[in-house]
């Protein structure tokens, strides 16, 4: 069977790395090596390794690391001489010396499950094959294993008739390989041999399930990767290493899924390649395999005589094929019923019927081990699942009560300050509501009281030329209570807001442009308060602390946001050398309980800039 042949090259040409390895382990490496080059001194010499590596065992002392390596390579050389009980006793006797089960990461089971697949104990081999990938998960050099047990594993299923559990493992198999190329680099990815064996499973799968469109994308990557691969081995080794087999499983499978299309003429082409790479390989089931395809092609076209030779050669080149593929045993009568010979199709008949139900009884009775096997086996990953989903869930419960202890808190600080937020709002508005009221009631004394009373001293002195001095005296006393009357308590900000406020009071100063910039609505009155005193206090900062000739102001207002800019030409200051005068902190104390920012930039000798935002959303 091809699981044979495969782990040949696996176990042949792996990688033995560790550098603390004692003799016997080359001796094993040696030893494969040898049987690879073939001939009479190659097997001479690999006799002679065996005959040291059992001249150990019984006569000096080893640890069990060295007595696991000697079996281990014992049992290697009987299953590459096809001595398979010898192989299978020897592993055995690995396994059973403490460390045998975990040794390279379960490649002592894996090897084990292949002594019983070579002898059809596919059960058997299942049950070691999801041993080794269990224990080969458990380490980063076993995850190497894990790829070939599960390769190994879905051919298994294949060849007992579990697609579905083949396609499982092969495609398992296919994201392994995927998942440890993110780790290695191009030229140690030794596992990258297994590749042909997992696509050509997949493309085989599709293929029984009637999709030639997905069969025939896998069956072209068998033959690719095997092709790749096999010419790689030729430059460095100057062996394909096996890899001839899965480049005819390729080119097998391309020429049934043509042969399912009935084009007949790329089906031969395909089998006669087929055929080709199987004799270059010399593996009597690949040869079998291909000398089944030509018959099934010719038994399509009806040309049974060609059919029912094809299948007398796949039978002389592999004796177990009638067990692998009944389908032979069917060609050969129908062809033998066609030209007449009723006596030999009878018998084929016999044999094609008596295999058939063989095999049925023996793959249920295989598969239904190796579903009690898996079912063991999704158990104990079942309760491994389990204490991750438990690990994940007291995690979650963690971070969950870290997360609500955080917010708890921020929502106990958050109400702390909108305490002290609305402390200060409500002794900024009362502080605001007094000066609102005595700036009214000075307003109207100053109005009706001192502005009449010059009315009336304007009024008795206008018969008195002599005093024309005195007139224009009083006429600029009055225009200064007006003015003075005004920037107390304008009523146009009563009455039309914060624009209207401002181009009032900056319109009688020649020097002073106002700018208005945004939305011309109407806001919170006590935020249109402190603004237009801010604008007052700045500006007339200004007029007598810088010498400036030009003030700008300028007021920005839309849904989110209030901003004020004051900005004069005059001298600047220092703000390192000068502490902030009265009038500055009055403009901070009426902004801050607004959450208001000021800017201030002001560079010696270039005048002054200050900015002042305020945001609606903290009113």
């Amino acid at each position: 069977m091809s699981v044979k042949h495969h782990n040949f090259v696996g176990n042949q040409f792996h990688c033995f790395t560790d550098i603390n390895m004692r003799i016997y382990r080359l001796r094993c490496v040696l030893l494969l090596v040898f049987l690879a080059c073939g001939g009479r001194t190659g097997a001479q010499m690999a006799r002679s390794v065996l005959d040291s590596l059992r001249n150990r065992l019984h006569t000096q002392p080893l640890t069990d690391r060295e007595k696991i390596e000697a079996f281990f390579g014992m049992g290697l050389y009987y299953n590459l001489i096809s001595r398979y009980d010898s192989g299978r006793i020897c592993l055995e006797k690995a396994l059973e010396i403490p460390g045998g089960k975990e040794h390279e990461g379960g490649r002592i089971l894996s090897n084990l499950a292949n002594t019983y697949g070579f002898q059809g104990r596919y059960a058997e081999a299942i049950k070691y094959y999801l041993q080794a990938i269990e224990t080969g998960e458990k380490t980063e050099f076993g995850k190497l294993n894990v790829v070939r047990a599960m390769a190994n594993a879905a051919e298994i299923y294949y060849l007992t008739g579990n697609r579905k559990q083949a396609l499982d493992y092969a495609e398992r198999a296919n994201r392994k390989i995927a998942e440890l190329d993110k780790r290695y680099p191009p030229d140690s990815r030794h596992y990258h041999y297994m590749s042909p064996q997992v696509q050509y499973i997949i493309g085989a799968v599709y293929s029984d399930r009637g999709l030639p469109e997905k069969a025939e994308k896998y069956m072209a990557k068998t033959f690719g990767m095997a092709d790749s691969i096999a010419r790689k081995n030729l430059q460095v080794y100057g062996s394909p290493k096996g890899m001839f087999m899965y480049c005819s499983y390729g080119k097998e499978g391309l020429a049934r899924i043509c042969l399912s299309r009935e084009d007949y003429a790329g089906a031969l082409e395909y089998a006669a390649e087929a055929l080709e790479y199987a004799e270059k390989h010399g593996d009597p089931m690949t040869l079998a395999k291909a000398w089944y395809a030509f018959s099934d092609i010719y038994m399509a076209q009806k040309r049974y005589g060609e059919s029912e030779t094809c299948a007398l050669k796949a039978l002389e080149s592999y004796s177990q094929s009638l067990k692998l593929y009944p389908g032979l045993a069917f060609n050969i009568a129908a062809a033998c019923l066609f030209s007449g010979n009723r006596q030999k199709a009878y018998e084929y008949f016999h044999i094609y019927s008596a295999q058939m139900k063989e095999n049925t009884d023996q793959n249920f009775c295989e598969t239904m081990a190796g579903m009690e096997v898996q079912f063991e086996f999704e158990k104990k990953e079942m309760r491994i699942s389990d204490l991750e989903r438990q690990k994940i869930m007291y995690i979650f419960i963690g971070v969950a009560g870290v997360v609500l202890a955080v917010a708890v808190w921020i929502i106990f600080r958050q109400k702390i300050k909108n305490g002290q937020k609305e402390k200060r709002l409500i002794a900024a508005d009362a502080i605001l509501e007094w000066e609102k009221k005595e700036r009214k009631r000075f307003a109207s004394d100053l109005h009706d009281g001192i502005n009449g009373m010059l009315s009336s001293v304007k009024l008795e002195l206008n018969t008195t030329e002599s005093v024309q001095n005195v007139r224009n005296q009083i006429d600029d006393c009055i225009e200064t209570v007006r003015r003075m009357a005004r920037g107390m308590m304008p009523g146009s900000l009563e009455r039309y807001g914060i624009k209207a406020a401002l181009e009032d009071y900056c319109r009688p100063f020649p020097n002073v442009d106002f700018h208005f910039f945004g939305e011309d609505t109407r806001v919170n009155e006590k935020l249109e308060l402190a603004v237009y005193y801010c604008t007052c206090e700045l500006v007339n900062n200004a007029f007598r602390h810088s010498g400036a000739k030009n003030i700008n102001v300028q007021l920005l207002q839309d849904s989110q946001r209030l901003a004020l800019t004051v900005q004069d030409d005059g001298c600047g200051f220092d703000r390192q050398h000068f502490a902030e005068s009265s009038g500055l902190k009055n403009v901070r104390e009426r902004i801050s309980p607004f959450d208001g920012k000021m800017d201030i930039s002001s560079p010696s000798g270039k005048g002054t800039e200050i900015n002042i935002e305020l945001k609606m959303e903290n009113i």
